[in-house]
């Protein structure tokens, strides 16, 4: 049969349109790699407000950076995620983070995706002390597609 050829042709035009360029980010876990999710952290019980940024490399490794205004200098913060809105989280962490010391943390990596964190709600939240378990700062991480990562 001759249509075979024909068939086969259109069939390799197909997945040619369809296939991407490598510096194209796959999709995996729900969430493109490569990509950004920016939080604001907001000030609670007279705490610290500022941001924290969630990267994810291409080679799927989630990176978590906070980075607080009006610090208490040499204090070890703890800080971690949790399910749920910043006026109602769930109090067991779901990813704990590394300290936030000098108002600045970086935890990576975080065994977690943009995918997961951005598909229902999160917060990030930052203590006091080990001692003092008061919230001091909070910030949701967005739901939805996180932006795409710019070219270094």
């Amino acid at each position: 049969m001759k249509t075979w050829p024909a068939v086969l042709l259109a069939a390799a035009i197909t997945l040619a349109a369809c296939s991407s360029p490598a510096s194209d980010n796959p999709t995996i876990g729900g969430g493109a790699v490569g990509q950004i999710s920016d939080v604001t952290m907001q000030a609670v019980n007279g705490g610290q407000s500022g941001t924290a940024r969630l990267s994810e490399s291409p080679g799927v490794v989630l990176t978590v950076t906070i980075s607080l205004q009006q610090n208490a200098p040499g204090a070890q913060q703890p800080a971690s995620i949790h399910a749920g809105t910043c006026n109602g989280f769930d109090a067991a962490p779901r990813f704990p983070l590394d300290p936030v010391v000098n108002g600045k943390s970086t935890t990576s990596p975080l065994n977690s995706t943009l995918g997961e964190l951005s598909s229902s709600p999160y917060v990030i939240v930052v203590q006091r002390s080990a001692s003092d378990p008061t919230t001091t700062s909070c910030g949701v991480i967005p739901t939805g597609t996180p932006s795409s990562a710019s070219p270094s």
